[in-house]
């Protein structure tokens, strides 16, 4: 029952961050009806940020506002480059974009950062965690803590700020919302900052418990069944797919695996978890049934 809790714990805590990549994808869809496929290097971008402002030997809080101003400055000049641009065009033409836009912010990465990995390090509290039969080392406590409040953050950004509540007017209707005086170029720019930042504390926390890589950003792959599962459209539905996607890739790996012998399997079940859900439900479980009128 302990090696149970163990697994079930850890798959929490792996839905975490994926959830907090999704929740990325999520914002920049709702606003724009674009699918976002950079979104890994997003959380690449983050993770390298971090990275450097940590070499300058600042205090951590020093390195995390750094860290938050120069990733919404990279989402806000990705928005303003590449996007504005084709800001009136089909949302699958920008979509299309956005994979050329994956392709050539790995090579920058490799280009500049280089092909080696580099390992996070900067000093905080020892939380590790043992009770019983559960133990929890100190990078996967914080790891948890981390994604949980940029979770709650986002969540009350949303429901209680001024800018939170535009940006939920804009997503249901740009031209409703530009009826109303909302700029809409100013919030869908306001919109990729943020995203830019949360895809950026995703990134930071899968290279904390890893590796900082230039192609780390493959785990982007995985907050594609994490977003189709909840909803496209449903910030409730991210968080309920980032959950059970967690639990069930650490599953995977700790039962199923060892049962069949055959390894990296986790890869492959998350993606079988989306075909029967869509089977089920087309739009997810928390998605929006749209109905148009022919």
């Amino acid at each position: 029952m302990a090696f149970f809790l163990q697994v079930l714990c850890m798959g929490l805590i792996q839905g975490m961050v994926y959830v907090v990549i999704g929740l990325s994808l999520v914002m920049v869809y709702k606003s724009s009806n674009v699918f976002n496929f950079s979104i890994g290097e997003f959380a690449t971008l983050g993770g390298i940020i971090f990275y450097l402002a940590c070499k300058t030997g600042m205090p951590i809080p020093v390195v995390f506002a750094l860290f938050i101003i120069f990733s919404a400055f990279g989402g806000f000049v990705i928005n303003r480059i590449v996007i504005q641009p084709l800001m009136g065009r089909e949302p699958l033409s920008i979509t299309l974009v956005t994979i050329g836009l994956s392709t050539f912010l790995v090579g920058l990465y490799q280009l500049t950062f280089g092909s080696h990995p580099a390992s996070l390090e900067f000093d905080l509290p020892n939380l590790t965690f043992e009770l019983g039969g559960l133990f929890f080392s100190s990078t996967q406590v914080w790891s948890g803590i981390l994604a949980l409040i940029s979770i709650v953050a986002l969540l009350l950004f949303y429901q209680f700020t001024r800018w939170g509540i535009v940006m939920r007017a804009t997503a249901e209707g740009q031209v409703k919302a530009m009826a109303f005086g909302i700029s809409t170029r100013s919030i869908l720019a306001l919109t990729w900052a943020l995203a830019s930042i949360v895809a950026g504390i995703g990134g930071l926390v899968v290279a904390w418990g890893g590796a900082l890589t230039y192609n780390m950003g493959i785990i982007g792959l995985v907050a594609i069944p994490v977003v189709l599962v909840g909803g496209l459209d449903s910030i409730g539905g991210c968080i309920i797919g980032g959950f059970l996607i967690g639990i069930i890739e650490v599953m995977t790996s700790f039962y199923l695996e060892p049962a069949i012998g055959l390894e990296g399997c986790r890869s492959v079940t998350p993606y079988l978890f989306l075909l029967l859900i869509l089977l089920i439900r087309p739009t997810g479980l928390l998605g929006q049934v749209r109905i148009e009128r022919v």
